[in-house]
């Protein structure tokens, strides 16, 4: 399973959609239903399952599922 097929899946398990329905444009809070604490809460998930340490502020401000691949991507790659 690649990167980011398990950050769709981690994605999944807070808001009411498969992975396979989530896409790039969808916003955390309005489209998938995120609030403060799940949000915070996903986020120390996305550090666990992937084994990466998010900066906070670049983390709180995300608001779309291609803003996060994006900082993902970057993480990865350092």
């Amino acid at each position: 399973m690649d990167k980011k097929h398990k950050f769709l899946e981690i994605v999944a398990k807070y808001c009411d959609k498969e992975a396979s329905e989530i896409t790039e444009d969808m916003r955390f809070r309005e489209d998938l239903g995120f609030n403060s604490l799940s949000f915070m809460t996903f986020l120390g998930d996305l550090e666990d399952t992937l084994d990466v340490e998010l900066e906070e502020e670049e983390a709180i401000r995300i608001t779309t599922i291609g803003e996060a691949l994006q900082y993902m991507n970057t993480l990865f790659e350092e």
